[in-house]
């Protein structure tokens, strides 16, 4: 028979609350796709289209010019179960009610709102191709901050609503920099108060450090010129030589520029006149010293409505890649480095889904919120032979980005 003593409502109330005053990066994102998931009875497959915004571009004159729609859309899948598991006697329950949210639910909720930013992140920075700083360099000054403003600019990323989400080295090596600097007195006095840089400041409405920002570690080459191999290449690929034979390996989320190959505003298709950066999309090693095929996003796209470059790279262009000592005849170092962010929340979408409800033998609950975007279940069981009630906590979720462009990266 069921041990009713904690009831789970209670208790997924509980880890509900904590679980979202715990979300840091989650908690600015966009949330507007869990309509699908978080109500009763949802049942809409594990996997949710994202629509991109269509775009076009301007003719002239009276005569009209009808253009292709281009309906783009970006998956979000829903694959990651994420829980925790915890058990207390009947006396426990019955004499140390008040106990059990600071000894199991705090603790559980905070778990799993750590899981869900870290998994977040690990699905998400990787896209990100727009890219300030230099890798294992903590940022020292605002410039480079602004710098990324500039980045998401260039490629009409809304003003309004921008967020920078820290390293915490970052975000107190900043705190400590912009205290010299002319500023009102609240806001000094609030970088001192609460030990980081406040709020709308340098174009970002609202700055926060994550302690489970993500790290990432370059590929690495001994000297070497690559190059572009083949000229008028498109596509999501790009055929490349010059690397060290034997010694070259980029990984997924390196990011480099091409000579000549610049960025254009998705607007105005107007090149910015600042070299494009491409990210790695996946792992390439080569021991023959030309990486025929490597992955990039974004893809090279020259004209019409997906345009993303001014032009497509000529042959033998020199790539650059981010870390490296020198263009030409420079190595890459294997570097560390902890990555801080600039964005628009439209860069990304987080959902949670309702998990099914276990049939008999066990008593179950879900706490949900559609305006919150989150849904979490917890189920509870007797266990007659130690008088325990062993108990679990779920949530399943999914992270991805829609629209790379209206990210920064900011290496540390």
């Amino acid at each position: 028979m069921a041990n009713t003593l904690a009831t789970p409502s209670w208790t997924t109330k509980e880890v509900a609350r904590a679980f979202i005053n715990k979300l840091v990066f989650l908690a600015h994102v966009n949330r507007t796709y869990d309509d699908q998931y978080v109500q009763a009875g949802a049942k809409v497959g594990n996997t949710v289209n994202a629509r991109l915004p269509q775009r076009f571009t301007v003719t002239d004159g009276q005569a009209l010019q009808l253009q292709n729609l281009y309906d783009q859309t970006v998956p979000i899948t829903l694959t990651n179960q994420k829980n925790v598991a915890f058990g207390y006697s009947s006396a426990q329950a019955t004499t140390e009610l008040d106990n059990i949210r600071t000894r199991y639910v705090n603790p559980g909720a905070e778990a799993l709102a750590n899981a869900a930013e870290v998994l977040a992140f690990d699905n998400v920075y990787t896209d990100i191709y727009s890219s300030v700083g230099t890798p294992g360099t903590t940022p020292t000054a605002t410039l480079t901050y602004l710098q990324a403003g500039v980045k998401l600019t260039d490629l009409s990323t809304p003003l309004l609503g921008r967020v920078a989400m820290l390293d915490p080295l970052a975000m107190s090596t900043l705190a400590d920099t912009t205290t010299s600097l002319f500023n009102p007195s609240a806001v000094i006095a609030e970088n001192y108060t609460e030990g980081q840089f406040g709020r709308k400041q340098l174009g970002v409405d609202g700055w926060y450090q994550d302690p489970v920002r993500p790290t990432h570690t370059t590929g690495t080459y001994t000297a070497s010129t690559p190059l572009v191999n083949g000229a008028d290449q498109t596509g999501s690929t790009i055929s490349t030589d010059g690397w060290a034979s034997g010694a070259a390996t980029l990984n997924k989320g390196d990011v480099f520029t091409i000579a000549g190959v610049n960025s254009v505003n998705p607007l105005s298709y107007s090149s910015s006149g600042r070299l494009q950066q491409f990210v790695v999309t996946a792992t390439t090693s080569d021991s023959s010293g030309a990486m025929a095929t490597l992955p990039i996003s974004p893809s090279i796209i020259t004209s019409g409505a997906l345009q993303t470059v001014s032009a497509s790279p000529d042959n033998n262009a020199v790539i650059t890649v981010l870390g490296t000592t020198a263009a030409a005849g420079g190595t890459l170092a294997t570097t560390a480095s902890p990555q801080s962010f600039v964005y628009h929340p439209d860069a990304f979408a987080f959902v949670m889904a309702d998990l099914m409800k276990p049939g008999a033998g066990a008593e179950s609950t879900t706490v949900r919120s559609k305006s919150l975007g989150f849904s979490i279940r917890m189920v509870e069981q007797y266990q007659i032979g130690t008088d325990q009630n062993p108990s679990r906590l779920d949530i399943l979720i999914g992270a991805t980005t829609i629209q790379a462009r209206l990210a920064a990266r900011v290496w540390g």
